[in-house]
């Protein structure tokens, strides 16, 4: 395993795989044959599309699925993209950054671990454990990297850095991009430090800490007659045994691989992963990169180890294209464009005769049926799965959604009502006296004063 020109290659093969799933993922159409670069892709990629469009309109920017609320999430890890949407479009700007954080990352692992940085690469990009419901790192991150890859860049920063400066800043910063996954890393520093007693170590305690209040601030700032710990009360529920499937193969590793940190995080990770169940991703994502690293710096120390660790690679990076494959097959009506040429009209004109920050009401009422009126403009209630984890309150905005599309009579914030063929398909009876501000042959819309 310690061969840089083995480990480069596998960078390298990793690189490929990404650049291939950057060009095929969410771009195929396989009704229309035909590849569409400047569409979402689910109900996430309009979300992320949205949030990128409209992030320098107002700082902090506004919630583009909850008109009129600031964003209550970390949004620093999109203005990188929101930059380069100036030159592309959202989705590709996503795309580009996906690479260009891998590669960040693979020139930052060249530094720290020359003999395996491909390895670790490989790990954590490209590889995954069979049957889980709950998709691996890089499962996630060869679609949405841009949004977690640099909080692992700058931790690694803090955990093998040489300057006390730059790790304080590294894990304070890692801390705003994702205070949700700093809160896990928190937990292990803590751990380390009462192992080591390092008096280093509470100075990099303090930096994390000074981090998470920030970010808690950012967070927490908009979410009404919430207490603190509604993102654990009101989290996803989901069965413990998907983040133990992910662990195993790492746990393996642990018996042949001497690492006494990683190992740590490692069993951090589960822990937070089996009982606190506010997002289920980012303990296991935790538990990917606590793996990479285990390979990355971790020493041999059975008989064999090395083969048993190849080996347990190998089926990994196989488990990570089956169950890639079954993520985002197209074929199957997954990640594919979600667009609609009858909006098209609709959309412009909204986007030029409209001011930024003015609400819409549209309808986003699952997976398919996208309100992608919001890559222009935010709309009253997007995608409730996007708002009520973030301690909003959606179902006032949801019942009185239901009653404008019945009556015609719409909530003071509403500027705009979107009448296009979604709308149309769940409320074909809409009827208003409210003016027409824009009419085609597919969608009108209803100024409400």
């Amino acid at each position: 395993m310690n061969n840089r020109r083995l480990n480069t290659a596998i960078f390298i093969f990793v690189a490929l795989v990404y650049l291939t799933g950057q060009v095929l993922i969410g771009t195929y159409h396989p009704d229309e044959h035909r590849f569409d670069f400047d569409s979402p892709s689910d109900v996430d990629f309009l979300y992320y599309g949205a949030i990128i469009n409209s992030l320098f309109n107002d700082i902090p920017p506004a919630n583009p699925a909850y008109a009129g609320v600031k964003l209550t999430q970390p949004y620093l890890q999109f203005i990188p993209a929101a930059i380069l949407a100036k030159l592309v479009n959202p989705y590709n700007a996503i795309r580009i950054l996906n690479l260009v954080y891998l590669v960040l990352f693979g020139i930052l692992f060249i530094r720290f671990f020359p003999q395996r940085f491909g390895l670790a690469a490989a790990i954590l990009f490209l590889s995954s454990s069979f049957g889980s419901q709950i998709n691996a790192a890089g499962i996630d991150f060869i679609g949405r990297g841009f949004t977690h890859v640099p909080f692992f860049i700058l931790i690694a920063i803090t955990l093998y850095g040489k300057r006390s400066l730059w790790k304080g800043l590294s894990i304070f910063a890692a801390a705003l991009i994702n205070g949700y996954l700093m809160i896990i890393l928190m937990v292990f520093l803590l751990v380390d430090f009462l192992s080591v007693r390092k008096k280093e170590s509470l100075y990099y305690i303090l930096a994390g800490v000074l981090g998470l209040l920030a970010a808690s601030a950012i967070v927490s700032s908009e979410t009404v007659n919430k207490p603190f710990y509604f993102l654990f009360s009101e989290s996803f529920y989901f069965d413990p045994k998907a983040v133990l499937i992910h662990a195993v193969p790492f746990l393996i590793m642990a018996i042949f691989l001497k690492e006494r940190r990683m190992t740590a995080l490692l069993l951090v990770s589960i822990i937070f992963g089996s009982l606190i169940h506010y997002n289920p991703f980012f303990p296991i994502f935790m538990i990917y990169y606590s793996g990479a690293m285990l390979l990355a710096n971790g020493e041999i120390r059975r008989p064999k180890g090395s083969i048993i660790v190849g080996i347990i690679v190998a089926v990994m990076v196989l488990g990570f294209f089956i169950e890639a494959y079954r993520k985002y097959d197209p074929g199957r009506m997954n990640y594919y464009p979600r667009d609609d040429s009858r909006l098209q009209a609709a959309l412009e004109w909204a986007g030029n005769h409209t001011d930024d920050d003015e609400c819409f009401m549209a309808l986003t009422a699952d997976a398919d049926d996208l309100a992608l009126l919001m890559q222009y403009r935010p709309v009253y209630l997007g995608y409730i799965g996007h708002v009520s984890h973030l301690g909003l309150p959606w179902k006032e905005r949801y019942n009185l959604t239901m009653v404008t599309f019945q009556t015609g009579r719409a909530p003071e914030i509403v500027d705009y009502i979107f009448y296009g063929p979604v709308e149309r398909k769940y409320f074909p009876g809409f009827n208003t006296t409210l003016k027409i501000a824009y009419r085609d042959n597919f969608v009108t819309i209803y100024r409400t004063r």
